[in-house]
């Protein structure tokens, strides 16, 4: 082997040192940090809500829902879906006018009606006057035009300031509305306030079989025993189941029960009535009074 193979050889190793220098030169340099490994933490377990929560139901009649179930999954998320789900209406039974609304609210109780016996309406809220009748008119704060006044024979009253004013058939709320009118208009009060009491009614009458037939003083509220018990009782020959009764102002007279039921008025006229027996009687009296007569002249 010449010299020329061998500075052949020298050439060939420097170039294959110049490329291997060449291609490390151009390489980036090598990472010598250490690469720690990491572990991804576990997502929380998911609750899916499958139902309404597991609550009291608001209302008696309705459905109490589901108990919610939970469900642990280890597994990630799950992206919604994006498709529409149609949820079907729940039916509630509407709730019946006899039960409660509200499942704490108790059955409505059924309302009680009382009657207290022995009560009525006031006399003289329903009372008409009339002549005879005497009445204590208060205008307050005005004692110069209070007083006591009657209802002459014409139905009217005369009272200060605003003359007479009629009263025959009018109660005691109206006649207080029409004299309180008559002080507004004549311009004498602004605001008067008027307070009507009947004192003193006018009298009823009671005829027939009774011990005392007559005029007699009305009471508040009198019933037909009353009115008879005034006039002394009943004698023997009346009858005691009903009687007779003409109110004032009208002309026939009506039968009634002799009991509580039946009011007198003032200015009534009430009659008792006789017996059959004692009726035949009193007609036959003059035919039997002169063979009667005879009779005991010869006994």
């Amino acid at each position: 082997m010449g010299w020329k193979s061998v500075l052949f050889g020298f050439a060939a190793l420097v170039a294959l040192g110049l490329g291997s220098w060449a291609q490390s030169a151009s390489a980036p340099p090598a990472d010598t940090r250490q690469i720690t490994p990491y572990q991804l933490p576990q997502p929380a377990p998911v609750a899916l809500r499958t139902s309404e929560p597991a609550t009291q139901p608001r209302y008696a009649t309705q459905i109490p829902p589901e108990r919610e179930e939970v469900v642990q999954s280890s597994a990630p998320p799950v992206a919604a879906p994006t498709a529409r789900v149609a949820a079907a209406p729940i039916d509630q039974a509407p709730a019946a006018g006899s039960q409660p609304r509200y499942s704490t609210m108790e059955e409505p109780k059924p309302i009680e009606q009382v009657t207290v016996a022995g009560l009525r309406q006031s006399e003289d809220s329903l009372y008409r006057l009339g002549p005879g009748d005497k009445l204590r008119l208060t205008v307050f704060n005005e004692g110069d035009l209070s007083g006591e006044f009657a209802i002459d024979g014409q139905g009217f009253v005369r009272l200060p300031l605003i003359g007479q004013i009629q009263a025959a058939g009018l109660t005691t709320f109206g006649l207080e509305s029409r004299i309180g009118d008559g002080f507004v208009n004549g311009g004498y009060l602004l605001h008067p306030r008027v307070s009507v009491e009947i004192i003193n009614y006018r009298p009823f009458y009671i005829i027939g079989e009774v011990a005392k037939p007559g005029e007699y003083p009305y009471v508040n509220a009198m019933s037909a025993p009353n009115a008879i018990a005034l006039a002394g009782g009943y004698t023997d020959r009346a009858v005691e189941s009903d009687i007779w009764v003409r109110h004032q102002g009208e002309s026939k007279e009506s039968e009634l029960p002799a009991d509580e039921t039946t009011r007198i008025r003032p200015g009534d006229v009430v009659r008792v009535g006789r017996t059959t027996y004692w009726t035949i009687m009193t007609i036959l009296a003059p035919i039997i009074s002169p063979f009667a007569t005879v009779a005991y002249l010869l006994k």
